[in-house]
């Protein structure tokens, strides 16, 4: 149990650490000038035609058309299985890194507020956001009895991957 939940916080630490660096550069390049916040890159024409173009892909990929991203995910998967703590904290990273894009949306008004406080108040947000991405998988490796509430894997996961790629083609 003590060896579980250690591998818990090594992977808390990695998540909260990439937050805290993701803030660290964007608040420094703030500092020097830049007018940039969550989202600054969307304000490039280049960096917009090609979100248009991943979602497509990303829908097609989702769909069972093509197939992509299997040497990325072996470069991720090559880290995630390094032994020890580093392991579980480099999977805390690779975690924070893949799936902060995704929650941006939800992250909008607490990343608005932080870039306009002072540092400390900043780097707290970023904090608190790193530990809430961490918190999940934190939290199951002390009460390993909430992994029985997550469901198994299975066929569904396959018909729920498709019926998520119609959208994607949609708004790109």
């Amino acid at each position: 149990i003590r060896e579980q939940r250690l591998h818990g916080v090594a992977y808390a630490a990695g998540g909260i650490l990439s937050f805290l660096t993701l803030a660290g550069v964007l608040l420094s390049l703030q500092a020097g000038g830049a007018l940039i916040g969550w989202g600054f890159q969307l304000q490039s024409p280049w960096f917009v035609a090609a979100l248009v173009f991943l979602f497509f892909l990303m829908g097609l990929a989702m769909s069972g058309v093509v197939e992509i991203g299997t040497g990325i995910m072996g470069v991720g998967s090559e880290l995630a299985d390094k032994d020890g703590y580093s392991g579980s904290f480099l999977t805390g990273v690779l975690a924070s890194v893949v799936a902060s894009p995704c929650t941006a949306p939800f992250m909008g008004a607490a990343l608005g507020f932080a870039f306009t406080q002072t540092l400390p108040v900043a780097l707290t947000v970023f904090f608190a956001l790193g530990l809430g991405m961490s918190l999940p998988f934190l939290l199951i490796s002390f009460i390993p009895a909430l992994a029985n509430m997550l469901p198994r894997p299975g066929h569904w996961m396959l018909t729920f991957r498709q019926f998520l790629a119609f959208p994607l083609p949609a708004i790109s």
